[in-house]
């Protein structure tokens, strides 16, 4: 009787876990959907990196814009990253100094974009919770890489509203453990974006480094 109820519990168990990944699996099909209809993006966001050795923190605020999936524009207090899906320019206000390169896949770089774009498709998904905010569902989801991960994401957590299917909060762990979290706010997907925006000219006297 007691290894009867074992076996029970056990097929119990892997058959929630079955439904557990197939409900998961729709949640990011549908955000993954929102994102691949989507034609432009302007959100503000809240950045904060936890640095795992020191324990330390930074915080940091700006402004997101993303057309065609591949245009993107990164705002923040002393950087902005700039690309029209063929260059990018990543201009540092501090240093007053501008990089110019091509767009490389698999570059390494943490990038929002991506974020929001790409990672959902190239990991696995699981559920981690469900809950209520301003009497909005929201699932809190753990993201694994299927594949060999390029660059420094070694995980992600990404947290989905129930029926708009639109990220409002990320958390990326990186290989040494260190974590940013990002907070996505006033997304706006209607509004159209002009072109000029994912371009960079530079003012006179920045140094322009161009390494294309």
């Amino acid at each position: 009787m007691f290894l009867r109820k074992i076996l029970f519990w056990g097929l119990g168990l892997i058959f929630m876990t079955g439904l557990n990944a197939a409900d998961v699996n729709k949640i990011i099909s549908k955000v993954q959907d929102k994102y691949d209809k989507m034609k432009f993006l302007t959100a503000a966001f809240k950045q904060v990196e936890t640095f795992k050795l020191t324990g330390s923190q930074t915080e940091n605020t700006g402004k997101i814009y993303i057309a065609d999936g591949n245009k993107y524009r990164f705002e923040s207090e002393d950087q902005i990253v700039v690309t029209d899906g063929e260059s990018v320019w990543t201009y540092n206000s501090i240093s007053k100094q501008l990089l110019i390169d091509e767009v490389r896949e698999n570059s390494g770089a943490l990038i929002p974009r991506d974020l929001l774009f790409t990672y959902p498709q190239k990991y696995y998904a699981t559920l981690l919770s469900e809950s209520k905010e301003n009497d909005k569902k929201i699932y809190l989801i753990r993201l694994d890489p299927k594949d060999q991960v390029y660059g420094y994401v070694k995980s992600l957590k990404i947290w989905v509203e129930d029926g708009e299917w639109l990220i409002h909060k990320i958390e990326a762990t990186d290989v040494n453990g260190n974590k940013s979290l990002y907070e996505i706010t006033n997304q706006d997907t209607k509004s159209k974006i002009n072109d000029e925006l994912f371009k960079f000219t530079p003012t006179e006297g920045v140094d322009v480094v161009d390494m294309r």
